[in-house]
């Protein structure tokens, strides 16, 4: 049996972050800033990446009234999330839970399931400091995570 290859994809205001797993690991991660400056953007970097790593299946986060992200990132959502669904994938939209207390916490707990990333762990930010531009990496880790192995709160039994 063909091991499942994911692609998971994330946005925040000035990027796009994703990360790619082949029967549950890790197998590469990128961000891109250009990416992030319009839907049409998004959407022929979704295309790309999609022609390159021929995923099974591509993650975005699900946008409904829990979304914290902003209008414009939802856009960028969208887009890639629409891009995905005019491909032979399957294209999964799942809400991204918030299942400790920060996303500073989620990362680390995920930088030790997959120690890989853990080099680009964002140090928490002060609450003047704009977001650590790698955040993205692990908002999309979390989401491909889930459909790999099930939620991150149970980041030590899945792995």
């Amino acid at each position: 049996m063909m091991p499942l290859k994911i692609l998971a994809m994330s946005a925040i205001s000035d990027r796009i972050g994703l990360v790619y797993l082949v029967g549950g690991r890790l197998k590469d991660w990128t961000t891109s800033e250009n990416a992030a400056a319009s839907p049409v953007a998004a959407a022929g970097y979704t295309q790309e990446m999609i022609n390159f790593y021929r995923p099974n299946v591509v993650v975005t986060e699900k946008l409904d009234d829990e979304c914290l992200k902003g209008k414009s990132t939802q856009n960028l959502i969208r887009a890639m999330a629409r891009t995905a669904d005019q491909n032979y994938v399957l294209d999964v939209s799942i809400e991204h839970k918030h299942p400790y207390p920060s996303k500073y916490e989620e990362a680390e707990a995920l930088a030790k399931a997959y120690p890989a990333i853990a080099a680009w762990l964002p140090k928490k930010r002060r609450f003047f400091d704009n977001q650590p531009r790698n955040i993205v990496l692990f908002e999309a880790l979390s989401l491909g995570h889930s459909i790999a192995h099930g939620p991150a709160d149970r980041l030590a039994a899945a792995m």
